[in-house]
């Protein structure tokens, strides 16, 4: 195995690399193009450093520089790369702790589900342990047009893309029960409580005895990836859910969204 030699400037080499990923950061968190100016000031270092960082990641496309205002941004190939390692991610693998976690500390059936389209897909379950237990089945897609009375639907809604609550605002709203929310306007009241509060639940309004509730998953550009729930039965699940069970979904859904990148701060290690 060859042997990896070091010198009097290892640390320069390190300070280079720190140096260069400060750069992509600054540029993806500031579109749509920054100049070196304005990328010395930003990261207190050098214009002569900063632009020649910028004509290495040039060379490279990780950066491209905008022929007339000469700023530079992200580049097609970083844009690969970001996009190879999150779809390297494996949401269930990281996701399947925490679904566990919450199962056995309140016995309810956990459920990992992504929105797809209009659907809801179910990614992984962890059954419940109590006697009134629901099961799901990995794979499942939840009924059609059920989005408005199921928590997972809410979730998918109040922070999934504006175009489909647009669209299931603009449709009738099919009654499942007679809690089942049927007006537009009180369902755009709902979406804008589950907005603020992070999480939706739904006692009896999708089938008659039973409840959920449900929280969502961020990814690393902060758009919704999944969601998290818990279901059972409204007798063992109730429409006033106990606080802790609350705080503790939230915390199991920000933990599956560190695992996706989300919430990473930009400082440094």
């Amino acid at each position: 195995m060859p042997r990896v030699k070091g010198g009097s400037h290892s640390g320069d080499g390190i300070l280079a690399v720190t140096l260069t990923f400060k750069i992509v950061e600054a540029l993806a968190a500031n579109p749509p193009a920054l100049g070196v100016t304005e990328l010395a000031k930003l990261l207190n270092a050098t214009k002569a450093r900063i632009y020649r960082h910028l004509v290495t990641l040039g060379r490279s496309g990780f950066v491209v520089q905008d022929r007339e205002t000469e700023k530079y941004r992200i580049g097609p190939r970083m844009v690969s790369l970001a996009n190879s390692i999150a779809n390297g991610v494996d949401l269930i693998a990281g996701a399947r702790p925490a679904l566990i976690w919450l199962r056995d500390k309140f016995g309810h059936t956990a459920i990992l589900t992504r929105l797809e389209r209009e659907r809801i897909r179910v990614l992984d379950v962890a059954l419940g342990t109590s006697d009134y237990a629901i099961i799901q089945r990995v794979g499942n897609m939840l009924p059609a047009g059920t989005l408005h009375c199921s928590a997972l639907g809410k979730i998918a809604l109040a922070f999934g893309p504006e175009h489909l609550a647009r669209d299931v605002l603009a449709r009738p709203l099919q009654k499942m029960t007679p809690n089942t929310i049927t007006s537009a306007r009180a369902l755009k009241r709902e979406l804008d409580r589950v907005r603020r509060q992070g999480w939706a639940i739904v006692p009896d309004e999708g089938i008659v005895g039973f409840n959920a509730l449900a929280v969502p998953i961020f990814d690393a550009q902060a758009s919704l990836a999944a969601m998290v729930g818990l279901i059972g039965a409204t007798q063992s699940l109730p429409a006033s859910p106990p606080p802790e069970l609350i705080k503790s979904l939230k915390r199991a859904g920000e933990t599956i969204s560190g695992t996706l990148g989300h919430g990473v701060g930009n400082g440094e290690s």
